[in-house]
């Protein structure tokens, strides 16, 4: 839905959250009295001069950049991310406690109306979109960190980048579902989406988008 809003030209802000919608329907439908299931969401739509992001829950945007310019475009729906942003616990902290991962918003049959946050950023020259799961930044949370392992071969190489923060993420614990999607900016080239041990699937992302991803029950 989300990639029919935007190549039809609709406003970003507006195609995020009704494809959010779309989403929560989709998952309320498979729930019953018995099993709500839910999920956390995170979509990001690229133009030629700027980035939508729209989330819930704890999944992640970063904008990677090889000045100093990296940063997080996403705040967590967590407890942790209260506890920190009410001056309760340092960052570090918040990580090690047993609220790290308790989530405070997502999608589901127990939720009757997702609250979804959405973002508009401007990047200020090249660089590269990161959107992926805790099973990712919980060994590397911040954007520094994250720019180091994966520029500058995310720029022509994305689809190598993205295995090789899988790979770091596996060698670090793989304790989570792991997923990985880098886009360079501007974008430029046909799409790509691949997952491990599976040939390329749907075109579900913008052009110049790669994708890696390994889940673990």
């Amino acid at each position: 839905m989300l990639l029919t809003s935007m190549r039809r030209g609709d406003d970003p802000t507006e195609a995020s959250l009704a494809a959010v919608r779309q989403a929560h329907l989709a998952l309320t439908s498979l729930g019953s009295s018995a099993q709500a299931p839910s999920a956390t969401y995170i979509s990001a739509t690229i133009s030629g001069e700027a980035v939508t992001v729209c989330w819930l829950g704890d999944s992640r945007a970063y904008w990677l950049a090889t000045d100093s310019d990296a940063r997080r475009l996403t705040a967590d729906d967590s407890l942790a991310e209260e506890l920190v942003a009410r001056g309760d616990l340092s960052e570090a902290d918040a990580m090690t406690s047993p609220q790290a991962h308790v989530i405070t918003r997502w999608l589901g049959a127990d939720v009757a109306e997702p609250q979804a946050h959405v973002v508009r950023f401007e990047p200020p020259g090249p660089g590269v979109v990161l959107v992926c799961s805790d099973g990712l930044w919980n060994y590397r949370p911040d954007a520094e960190g994250l720019a180091k392992l994966a520029l500058p071969a995310a720029f022509t190489d994305p689809l190598g980048a993205a295995g090789a923060l899988l790979a770091f993420a596996l060698e670090a614990g793989g304790m989570d579902n792991i997923t990985v999607v880098l886009a360079p900016f501007p974008l430029s080239g046909p799409a790509t989406v691949a997952e491990e041990d599976s040939a390329v699937t749907e075109a579900g992302f913008t052009a110049g988008v790669d994708q890696y991803s390994e889940e673990h029950a």
